[in-house]
C-alpha cells in the first residue's frame, strides 16, 4: 500500500514538472505546479535537496552544492552559469530545452 501510495506521488510529481516545463511565464497554473512539486517531494522525503531546473539532477549534498560543476558540465551551451545561478536561486528558472507533449497526462 505505502509503495503504491509512493508511486502516486511519483506520479503527480512528474505531471507537476511537465506543467513547469511547458510555461514560460508565471501565472496561477505554474504556480500551483511549482506548490504540487514542494509538497510532494517533502511527502517523499526529499523536500530539503535541490533538483537541477533543467535536467532534474537530485542533488545528494547540502542544498546546491555542486550545482555550479554540474551546470558547467551539462548545460553551459543553453545559458551561462553566471545568467542561470540567479534565476536558479531566485526559483525563476525555467526549463530552455522544453519540448511540448502531445497530451500532458500520457505516459510517455
Amino acid at each position: 500500500m505505502i509503495n503504491d501510495m509512493k508511486a502516486e506521488l511519483e506520479r503527480i510529481l512528474f505531471h507537476a514538472r511537465r506543467i513547469l516545463e511547458m510555461q514560460h511565464t508565471v501565472n496561477d497554473e505554474s504556480k500551483s505546479a511549482l506548490q504540487i512539486e514542494h509538497s510532494v517531494l517533502k511527502l517523499l522525503g526529499k523536500g530539503d535537496r535541490k533538483i537541477c531546473p533543467e535536467c532534474g539532477y537530485l542533488f545528494q549534498g547540502n542544498g546546491w552544492d555542486g550545482i555550479d560543476a554540474h551546470w558547467r558540465a551539462r548545460h553551459e551551451s543553453i545559458m551561462p552559469y553566471s545568467e542561470a545561478w540567479p534565476l536558479i536561486k531566485a526559483g525563476l528558472y525555467r526549463r530552455q530545452s522544453c519540448r511540448l507533449p502531445s497530451d500532458l497526462f500520457s505516459d510517455d
